[in-house]
């Protein structure tokens, strides 16, 4: 029961951020530090079993089989460089356009709002294991999570920060392509 009060309360504050309402970052614990560590280990804790599951599924579609010792090794770690890298980076980021301190509310919304875009992500990678499914749908599917996903990295950027459309979509393309030089690095230690 703590655990869902937990995850509930944040979630909550996230619903109020995408409808525009900058007081939802303190719902998510952003004024504590103990809510803002909790803001890395609890959608961390949550999204890690998805994460397995597209790590069997990506390494299973390549055909490759790697050591489950070195294999675990290697995941666990660019599991929490991607959980690390972009804050670091959104933190220079938020310097430069003068928001250091609406920084941390916006690594705590931005945290929250992975399990938010996982929600989006997850179907359409559950619909691409069933046999059958024509190309076309899928990919269509696959471009509405992803855009889903950038609408609403989008909106925390522009809410929680109150900045403007284009270091908001800067803010975006950092995360984009920080997460596909994780996946990149990862891959090649895989082998792949």
């Amino acid at each position: 029961m703590a655990f869902a009060r937990l995850v509930a309360g944040p979630l909550n504050g996230l619903m109020r951020v995408l409808r525009g309402d900058r007081t939802g970052v303190d719902w998510m614990g952003a004024g504590s530090d103990a809510g803002w560590i909790a803001s890395f280990l609890v959608p961390g804790f949550l999204l890690a079993p998805v994460y397995g599951w597209m790590v069997l599924r990506r390494l299973g579609d390549v055909g490759s089989e790697p050591d489950f010792g070195p294999a675990f090794a290697i995941e666990a770690i660019g599991y929490v460089i991607g959980w690390t890298a972009f804050p670091v980076l959104s933190h220079a980021i938020c310097e430069r356009i003068g928001k250091p301190v609406e920084w941390y509310g916006y690594v705590v919304a931005y945290n929250w709002a992975n399990v938010l875009q996982i929600a989006f992500y997850l179907p359409a990678a559950l619909l691409g294991t069933f046999e059958g499914v024509p190309p076309m749908p899928l990919f269509l599917i696959g471009v509405i999570s992803v855009s889903a996903a950038i609408a609403i990295h989008f909106r925390v950027a522009r809410v929680v920060l109150g900045i403007d459309a284009v270091p908001a979509l800067m803010l975006v393309a950092v995360d984009l392509a920080v997460g596909q030089i994780v996946a990149r690095i990862v891959d090649r230690l895989h082998g792949i």
